[in-house]
């Protein structure tokens, strides 16, 4: 069997079987954002890795090596943040290929370090190998969840409102313009997308609110809404309905992708990598939920609600008519 046939999700299940040995320790295993743990005291300990590998998540064609190291810490910090939860340690492991400079890792490691005091985080430890070919870089991080607090993409319940903090397709227009350098664009515009993409931001501080708030269900978007909408989905056994025409797609996102000849919505649904948190709420709970991220200057838009199983996944186009969503993102060994 080739792993394409699997993709990358049928391969988690497959080997995520019969690997706990000491129930009593977990509170929640493989399947979510990070591994929920129990400890003395009056906290979850979360546990989450990353990987990334040059040619596959990021380019040194286009993206520094400081700039490497703060997407690193970026990505593991927004899974903690999708948990409810906040980072205090991790350990770096480096893949190191010959041709770059001790400059280079010099640099690095700035961005690892300017990310890391941005989230309050220790780094402890790590290891360093050579890689023959490309730069592999892999953050495991450790965070804390106040008991019974962490959220779990398991939690929507039919009639919970479905929500997205920030705007979305920032990073799939920001990764166009470091492929097409040569487009055409307001040099502000093309500046600001293109660090969108390479230093991205997690949501700590919206999923701190979102978790004290109660929310029933959360998870961040890196690979594309679509694909954590079904994570959400198949987790939590229901369906969603999302409403086209309130996914929030910033202007200058829209501009990118009409000069790029694309479809802003698809990027939002299918780019991945902004790293907003996607979740649900009970309707009597939705005002309260907003005023609590709008007094921290956290911004969200309702674009749906959580419907049956039997319904699916459908999206609601702006002149009423309903088509399947597709749970189109990326998957690393997809076909």
């Amino acid at each position: 069997m080739k792993l394409s046939d699997l993709g990358e999700f049928g391969l988690i299940d497959r080997l995520s079987r019969d690997l706990i040995t000491r129930p009593a320790e977990v509170v929640q295993g493989i399947g979510d954002d990070a591994a929920v743990l129990h400890l003395e005291g009056p906290w979850w300990l979360l546990f989450t890795t990353d990987m990334l590998v040059e040619g596959v998540h990021f380019s040194l064609d286009y993206a520094t090596p400081a700039q490497v190291g703060i997407k690193t810490v970026s990505v593991n910090v927004s899974d903690i943040a999708a948990m409810g939860g906040w980072p205090v340690h991790g350990v770096v492991s480096l893949g190191l290929p010959t041709r770059l400079s001790v400059e280079d890792v010099d640099e690095l490691y700035q961005g690892i370090r300017r990310a890391a005091k941005e989230y309050g985080l220790n780094i402890v430890g790590g290891d360093t190998v050579l890689s023959p070919e490309r730069l592999v870089i892999n953050l495991a991080l450790l965070g804390f969840v106040e008991k019974g607090r962490a959220v779990y993409r398991s939690g929507a319940r039919v009639g919970d409102l479905l929500y997205v903090t920030g705007s979305l397709g920032k990073s799939a227009a920001g990764l166009y313009l470091c492929q097409h350098p040569d487009l055409t664009l307001d040099p502000g515009v093309a500046a600001f997308l293109r660090q969108v993409h390479l230093e991205p931001r997690a949501r700590l501080t919206a999923g701190r609110i979102l978790s004290c708030a109660g929310v029933t269900a959360m998870d961040d978007v890196s690979d594309g809404l679509a694909a954590e909408l079904r994570e959400i989905c198949r987790a939590s056994g229901v369906g969603c309905r999302v409403r086209a025409q309130d996914i929030p797609v910033d202007s200058r996102v829209k501009t990118v992708a009409a000069l790029a000849g694309c479809d802003p919505l698809d990027w939002a649904f299918c780019g991945g990598e902004d790293f907003e948190l996607v979740f649900t709420a009970p309707p009597g709970m939705a005002r309260h939920v907003e005023e609590k991220l709008a007094a921290a200057g956290e911004d969200c838009r309702c674009i749906g609600e959580i419907t049956p199983a039997e319904k699916g996944m459908v999206l609601e186009l702006a002149d009423g008519r309903l088509i399947p969503l597709e749970a189109r993102g990326y998957d690393h060994f997809a076909s």
